[in-house]
Order: C-alpha cells, then sequence, then structure tokens
C-alpha cells in the first residue's frame, strides 16, 4: 500500500511548482528588454507622477525597447532603464521641443536618457525634467490623481505630494 507524501514534502513541491511558473522577481531582473516590453522597478519616487514597484510597459507603436545609461552625476536622472524609444538615435533633450501628451496615457519626447521615447503618465517624472500637465492631473485626466489615467496603477497622486516618502 502506497504511503501518503508528507506534508512537508507537498508544500515544497508545490513551492517548486509555483516558481516555475511564475515570471520571478522582476525588480531583481530590471531594468531588461524581454521581446517588446521594457522591465523596470522603482523602489521609491521622489517627484511625481511616478508608479513603484516593477513596470512592464509594452513597446508598441513602433517603439523598440532598449536598455539606455543614466548620467552618473544626475541626482534624478542617474539609473539605467529600459525605454521603448521611437528612435535609436540620441537626442538633447535641452535643444528638444518639451515632452507632449499622445492621447490621455502617454507621454513622447526626447527625455533626459537622450532617446525619443513613449512612457506612460504614471512614470513621466522618471523621464522627463519637465511633466506635461495631461500627466500632472491637469486637462488630459481631469482629476488630482496623477495616474488614474493610467488603469489605476499607484503612484505618486496630486501634484505636490512627496511621492517618495
Amino acid at each position: 500500500m502506497p504511503r501518503p507524501a508528507p506534508p512537508l514534502l507537498l508544500l515544497v513541491s508545490f513551492a517548486l511548482l509555483a516558481s516555475a511558473c511564475s515570471g520571478g522577481d522582476l525588480c531583481a531582473q530590471a531594468p531588461r528588454c524581454d521581446d517588446s516590453e521594457a522591465i523596470n522597478c522603482e523602489t521609491g519616487c521622489t517627484v511625481g507622477p511616478c508608479s513603484t514597484g516593477p513596470t512592464v510597459q509594452d513597446c508598441d507603436n513602433g517603439a523598440t525597447c532598449t536598455v539606455v545609461p543614466g548620467d552618473r552625476t544626475d541626482a534624478r536622472f542617474y539609473r539605467t532603464r529600459a525605454v521603448c524609444a521611437l528612435s535609436l538615435a540620441a537626442c538633447n533633450p535641452a535643444d528638444a521641443p518639451p515632452p507632449v501628451c499622445e492621447g490621455e496615457r502617454f507621454v513622447t519626447g526626447c527625455s533626459a536618457y537622450r532617446r525619443d521615447i513613449r512612457v506612460p503618465c504614471s512614470q513621466a517624472a522618471l523621464y522627463f525634467a519637465q511633466v506635461p500637465a495631461c500627466c500632472r492631473g491637469g486637462a488630459g485626466e481631469g482629476g488630482s490623481d496623477a495616474g488614474t489615467g493610467d488603469g489605476g496603477i499607484p503612484d505618486a497622486g496630486a501634484t505636490g505630494a512627496d511621492a517618495g516618502r
């Protein structure tokens, strides 16, 4: 007669099965490109709008995922990031026009990472020195919460809020 498996063995087997089926810790894997997805992780925000935790952005509408280094001398844009680049050629944000809203959820323009990118409003402050009004609860979203137009991703909250604390 077969013996039933001990409870500890069942628990270990379940844990191994669950980890094999999950995507793992995205924050430990970020920043990276996974086919047409840009994967990043933000542990805290000092400016808003910004969502904390792992983010996965589909690079669609002609964008290509690429990993770009940050500027190690810049306190805000020092991190390496995976971006959805509209062009792989470098641009100069000082010479480029300000970023613009693409509908109510996205921003496009020359980022601080020197690439012309497309990014959700909930992450705009991580890529652009100047965030358009549509991402700050302006005309584009019609509210004071900067992230409600991006599918409810938690973010920095209202303009002026201290998102990093």
